[in-house]
């Protein structure tokens, strides 16, 4: 089958099932944990049979170790599993074993699913200091993005294991929290719940059952079902779900946003692993994410994207989705100027002396 149909064949299956790019970002996963070459390390590996390959690089030969759907983590449905060998992505093999067990043999296409989706965790928005434009011997670059990618790993890991740990991202808006939550938000299985909307706490993880459940702003939860509800779901995993009287069991990880911890109670704080993290002072970096996250988050060109960033200095308080917003409003640079020119004259209420009447 051709690599066209293949992926028209997946894009359709993803369609009819979202949670199959959860079983695709597993099986790849794994793949890219096993596929090197025992002696150098290399990924440059030729097949010669259905296990083996061969190094290009120092020309050793290397057995592949295939996997079964029930050692995985989250375990994918067999469907899924039908469907991916039926596409040509994965093989069957019985590998020594009564079982059968599979290998990928086309893990280029599952990337492509991947990336067309923006689900390759920990590479869409900060692959490297070169690509982001700055130069490679920034010790600030190289330091923000091996925290980005060191956080969003923990927090990954913690998603796909079944004793889930919770975070809180602390710190301003222009800084890794931002980033780590968008990235985060681009799980399929995840749902973002802002306090004191509707359908409250309780019913989204009972209807949803999010894996992550991503709160932001969790100093606003105010409300005190929610906060007793969200107690029970970090000390247990257990909650009331009042409108059905009923005790459900959910474990999955929680990741929240806050700007400070002065507000939320002493109580919930200790359930979570904290971040404090500061704000992207350089504004160098500053506009090189934000032109990044233009370019793959709207499609737009290098140089619209970079137009939109050096707006940064001008709206200092916006966070990074903000200027995403901005650039999916507009296709030319003359559309951006003119929202620009009237964010400066009415993003702000003007503050007026009130006169007193006469009387």
């Amino acid at each position: 089958m051709s690599t066209e149909r293949v992926l028209e064949r997946l894009m359709r299956a993803v369609e009819k099932d979202p949670r199959i790019l959860i079983t695709i970002k597993t099986i790849l996963d794994y793949h890219n944990s096993v596929f090197r070459c025992q002696k150098c390390g290399s990924s440059d590996l030729e097949r010669i049979s259905a296990l083996q390959y061969r190094c290009r690089e120092c020309g050793s030969t290397y057995l592949y170790i295939p996997f079964s759907p029930s050692e995985l983590s989250p375990q994918p449905p067999f469907s899924h599993i039908l469907e991916l060998v039926g596409s040509g992505v994965i093989e069957a093999v019985h590998g020594g074993s009564k079982k059968v067990s599979y290998v990928v043999s086309r893990p280029e296409l599952l990337r492509r699913v991947l990336e067309s989706k923006g689900l390759i965790l920990g590479e869409t928005i900060a692959p490297g200091g070169s690509e982001l434009g700055v130069e490679e011997g920034s010790e600030e670059l190289r330091s923000l993005l091996s925290d980005f990618r060191s956080i969003v790993s923990l927090i990954t890991r913690s998603i796909r294991s079944d004793s889930s740990a919770h975070f809180l991202l602390i710190g301003p808006r222009l800084s890794l929290k931002e980033l780590i939550m968008e990235e985060l938000r681009r799980i399929p299985s995840s749902y973002l719940y802002v306090p004191g909307s509707e359908p409250s706490l309780d019913e989204v993880l009972y209807g949803v059952r999010p894996n992550p459940l991503i709160i932001q702003g969790l100093e606003r939860l105010r409300s005190s079902v929610d906060l007793s509800t969200l107690a029970n779901f970090l000390s247990s995993g257990r909650l009331f779900v009042r409108s059905r009287g009923e005790v459900l069991e959910h474990r999955a990880t929680l990741l929240a946003s806050a700007t400070s911890e002065r507000s939320i109670p002493r109580d919930l704080t200790g359930y979570f692993i904290s971040f404090y993290l500061p704000p992207i002072e350089d504004e160098s970096i500053r506009r090189r994410i934000i032109a990044k996250i233009v370019m793959e988050r709207s499609g737009k060109d290098e140089r619209f994207s970079d137009y939109v960033a050096e707006k940064s200095s001008i709206f200092t308080e916006f966070g990074f989705r903000e200027f995403l917003e901005l650039a999916k409003l507009c296709d030319d640079l003359e559309c951006i100027d003119s929202v620009v020119s009237l964010l400066m004259k009415y993003s702000k209420p003007v503050s007026k002396k009130g006169k007193r009447a006469k009387g």
